[in-house]
């Protein structure tokens, strides 16, 4: 009888557990594969980074060394890779763009961006694009990776 309940719960706790196991492995192979493009582009413009991150679906890194921020986002219809030297940024923002509901006055998220604003008011506004509601379902996190990528590049412009 112990035996009995015992394979079945051993059963049932691999049912639930492999595909929450498959599904982080497969996350975290993902998330490899934007850093290892974003290092290659790095390292295509003569840089290596010295600070990293990836999430979701974009990786994001900094040469301190050089002052060069890199950016890889890989959605289901398109690639963008953005290189900006930081010597040329005179600030860094968030830009939570909503869209009012009925229910709601204040809005969902549409879009988030991480703005930098060129010293040179000639040239154009870089718009880093963390989140897009048409390309990713749900926000979870990335206000903060927004935040947080918004004070590191703002502490190596200063």
């Amino acid at each position: 009888m112990n035996l009995g309940i015992t394979i079945t719960s051993t059963i049932l706790v691999l049912i639930v557990a492999t595909p929450v196991v498959l599904m982080q492995q497969q996350q975290k192979n993902k998330e490899r594969k934007l850093i290892k493009a974003l290092k290659a582009f790095a390292s295509k413009n003569n840089c290596s980074l010295t600070e990293y991150e990836a999430f979701r679906n974009f990786a994001i890194g900094l040469d301190k060394n050089k002052n060069q921020l890199f950016f890889y986002k890989k959605s289901t219809t398109s690639e963008t890779l953005e290189h900006i030297n930081l010597n040329e940024i005179r600030s860094c923002n968030v830009s939570n763009l909503k869209k009012p509901t009925r229910k709601d006055a204040v809005g969902n998220t549409v879009r988030l961006e991480l703005i930098l604003n060129p010293i040179n008011n000639k040239n154009n506004k870089y718009n880093i694009e963390i989140y897009n509601q048409t390309d990713d379902f749900q926000i979870n996190g990335d206000l903060e990776i927004g935040r947080k990528w918004e004070h590191i590049i703002n502490d190596n412009i200063r």
